[in-house]
């Protein structure tokens, strides 16, 4: 199914592409992003429900959404098309859902493309829209520690904290709706969740990242700032995978060096 959005603006179900007729631009939305864009546009503007949002683009497809998702994913699509010129759009109606605004002109058109496979694991984005996946190492459990192996590590770090940063810069861009939210830790020291917690979700993740600094020695004070990131888990069982930088601040509060720690499946004990 295609759906024309203003008159300049096309969406294909098919591949998950979002078009610009005007200047024929086009990115690939990741499959999460798509079915949450294609919900909304078959809704004709009738108010949605986070918890129907998180069923029927999560839950249906053997997927654990949550509120945080779902903020990211919303600010991911609104980015994208305020970028092609069509603003307001998704409108949020506090503590009631999601809607269209029914304001904008939608038509929708056949497609004769072949379907996207639903196996297929979720797709960042083409362009710099959606922020980018935690970096992990391949590497095997209990394999041998390898010669030249440090390096690899020394690699993975400084792809890591690249990642992180600009993560933090794009969501934190002036006049932009972000998810990202800071926590006030024990120590003194900031821990900046890249992709945005809930109000329920502060004391437990408070508590997951003091416990990640414990296991790895790490200082919390007012010289150093924490970023924090992780991937929805597949399973109840864990946190998926889960990424921390321990970073040293200079006298003007700038990132000077970082310590990071990769987790996979990893739980609080």
């Amino acid at each position: 199914m295609i759906y024309t959005i203003d008159g300049s603006i096309t969406y294909n179900t098919d591949d998950c592409t979002l078009s610009h007729l005007p200047t024929q631009e086009s990115l690939s939305l990741s499959i999460s992003t798509g079915r949450l864009f294609e919900r909304l546009l078959i809704s004709e503007g009738d108010i949605l429900s986070r918890e129907t949002l998180l069923t029927d683009v999560w839950d249906k497809y053997g997927l654990r959404g949550s509120n945080s998702n779902l903020n990211q994913y919303l600010s991911i699509l609104r980015r994208a098309l305020a970028a092609y010129g069509c603003e307001n759009l998704i409108i949020t109606i506090p503590k009631v859902g999601i809607r269209l605004n029914t304001d904008i002109p939608v038509e929708r058109t056949a497609s004769s493309s072949a379907p996207v496979n639903d196996a297929e694991q979720d797709k960042v984005f083409t362009q710099q829209v959606e922020p980018a996946a935690p970096f992990s190492l391949p590497i095997a459990p209990d394999a041998p520690v390898k010669k030249y192996q440090w390096l690899y590590l020394l690699a993975g770090g400084i792809c890591l904290l690249g990642v992180l940063v600009w993560g933090y810069l794009a969501l934190h861009k002036e006049g932009e709706e972000t998810p990202a939210a800071t926590l006030s830790l024990t120590g003194g020291c900031q821990a900046v969740v890249l992709q945005g917690i809930d109000d329920e979700e502060r004391q437990t993740l408070t508590s997951q990242i003091e416990q990640m600094l414990r296991e790895n020695h790490q200082l919390c004070d007012k010289s150093r700032r924490i970023y924090f990131d992780r991937n929805t888990a597949f399973t109840t069982q864990n946190y998926g995978r889960t990424i921390l930088s321990s970073c040293k601040l200079n006298s003007d509060g700038h990132v000077i060096a970082c310590d990071n720690f990769y987790y996979l499946d990893w739980r609080m004990e």
